[in-house]
């Protein structure tokens, strides 16, 4: 069993270096070219691991309403609007946001398919909203009208993450989690086309490059993989605690990569934030 709890603690060490990756990225190109460049690399990985293990890759014309869905909210909407964020805000900051992504997802599917939340949950998403806050104010809860606007992006990214996942809901009774990723990255990809005119890439080199190919390839296919397997193996719930270490390990690549570090402040309202994200996430 431990062997899969190291995958789960590497699938966390990967989407967690995918911000910092991400900030890498932000200073070559904008969040759309970003974003079709990534799930087009992701797409075509993707291919031959989707036939091999689904025999086949048809299109059922039942879930390709939501599949659309997912592709223009997930990988569209959330991807532009991450990238936009770090044009602004520090990979760290990102990162924390980030944790906030399950109870975004329980949000909207209280609101889309009345999902009930418990007490504990409703307060738990006030803890980790106190701490966000804390990390955005630097400890100066009364400067929230000076708040970054990065972070504001995140947080519209954050609520992108839950339409896609209410979305997958609908899309899960007709497709595995791998198809349905393959797919909702092609609705994706071709949902860029139209703006295919504005895009361009400026200073390429070996650092875009290797940050291109671990955004597409290393925090979308393989973490995606690692996910799934550890997932079969441990169960959601378990490997569910594990994410709750994705902004530690953004914290910590982002220290070593990009030199941001916390003020003790915001580690306070870091830990405060995932305190209460570990509080809803509990059963």
């Amino acid at each position: 069993m431990s062997k899969y709890y190291m995958l789960l603690l590497l699938t966390s060490a990967l989407w967690g270096g995918n911000f910092v990756a991400s900030k890498l990225l932000v200073a070559h190109a904008s969040p759309l070219t970003l974003t079709f460049i990534r799930w087009t690399i992701a797409v075509l990985f993707l291919f031959p691991i989707v036939l091999k293990k689904e025999r086949s890759i048809r299109l059922q014309t039942r879930g390709i309403v939501p599949l659309i869905a997912m592709g223009l909210s997930g990988v569209v909407l959330f991807n532009v609007l991450m990238f936009q964020a770090l044009r602004y805000t520090s990979a760290d900051h990102v990162g924390l946001i980030s944790t906030l992504n399950p109870m975004a997802i329980a949000l909207v599917a209280y609101v889309v398919y009345r999902d009930k939340l418990t007490l504990r949950q409703w307060l738990a998403m006030i803890v980790s909203l106190i701490g966000v806050l804390i990390v955005m104010t630097h400890g100066q809860l009364h400067r929230l009208a000076d708040v970054n606007i990065g972070d504001l992006w995140m947080i519209a990214a954050v609520i992108m993450w839950g339409v896609y996942s209410a979305c997958a809901k609908a899309v899960m009774t007709s497709y595995s989690p791998l198809a349905a990723t393959f797919w909702s990255g092609v609705f994706g990809v071709i949902g860029l086309l139209p703006f295919l005119s504005s895009f361009s890439v400026h200073d390429v080199n070996v650092s875009f490059s290797l940050a291109l190919l671990y955004t597409s390839v290393g925090a979308t296919v393989l973490a995606m993989f690692l996910w799934n397997v550890g997932v079969k193996r441990v169960g959601a719930t378990t490997a569910g605690m594990f994410l709750n270490f994705n902004p530690l390990f953004t914290a910590l690549f982002a220290y070593i990569l990009l030199g941001e570090t916390l003020t003790l402040p915001q580690w306070i309202g870091s830990f405060v934030t995932i305190a209460g994200v570990i509080l809803f996430t509990k059963k």
